[in-house]
């Protein structure tokens, strides 16, 4: 079943009519050059962004002609977002920036006390428990990114949403924020994430190619198991083959 599917959503110059689904518990990289419209295709389909025309459809919902207060809504309960910039307050620590869509989301205190258990059985899943109280300028980019990643799922989204969510790291700390992705993707959750990146490419169950706002190339891999350096060389050939 598809959690998400985009039929001929078009963008001003920069998409030019790209089309393709998201099956449940899926995670698919869209790879391209700079300024193919990679970023542009994540906003559009997930919200941020209005195309010129064309049909997202987010489970049931279609997302296009839904009013602003819709969509942040939905934003806010039913998508995660992962950013290369990690977009974090420094005045808050770590656990407290996790809890923020929770802090807008949820009104009610006991309540929140059950997500606040969610937050920090995610925290202790992607390795960060003992970060809970350190500010933000105490930990490593690899600890800060693990963090978003825990924040995008506290209200249980459908999918994530990830911007080049590896292009501010270092190899070691992209390594660890792909394992805590694919730790997130086993457990169920969707994941659609923008890369320049081909090893983090390699280990997605499909590579979508854009050049140019159009989809010019698809490639499946299937599900992640273990390193395996065949597969990151399939990954590098096809890419070659399509001239990048």
């Amino acid at each position: 079943m598809n959690i998400l599917e985009v039929r001929d959503i078009k963008k001003a110059d920069i998409l030019q009519g790209i089309s393709f689904d998201v099956k449940e518990g899926e995670m698919v990289a869209i790879m391209g050059p700079s300024g193919s419209g990679k970023s542009t295709l994540l906003y559009n389909v997930s919200g941020m962004d209005k195309p010129d025309c064309g049909k997202v459809m987010l489970g049931d919902t279609e997302m296009v002609h839904l009013s602003e207060d819709e969509k942040a809504d939905i934003r806010l309960n039913r998508i995660g977002f992962v950013f290369q910039q990690m977009n974090v307050l420094q005045t808050l620590n770590i656990f407290e920036n996790i809890m923020l869509p929770v802090k807008h989301a949820i009104k009610n205190k006991n309540e929140r006390k059950e997500y606040e258990k969610r937050a920090k059985l995610y925290m202790k899943d992607l390795k960060i428990e003992d970060l809970a109280e350190r500010k933000v300028s105490e930990v490593s980019g690899g600890q800060l990114q693990r963090a978003c990643i825990c924040r995008s799922l506290v209200m249980n989204p459908e999918i994530i949403f990830a911007d080049e969510p590896t292009g501010a790291l270092n190899q070691r700390s992209t390594e660890e924020v792909m394992e805590a992705f694919l730790d997130v993707n086993r457990k169920g959750t969707s994941i659609l994430l923008v890369t320049h990146d081909s090893r983090v490419a390699s280990r997605c169950d499909r590579i979508l190619y854009i050049l140019d706002g159009e989809l010019k190339g698809e490639l499946a891999l299937g599900k992640w198991e273990k390193e395996d350096a065949s597969r990151e060389k399939r990954v590098a050939g096809w890419l070659e083959d399509l001239g990048w």
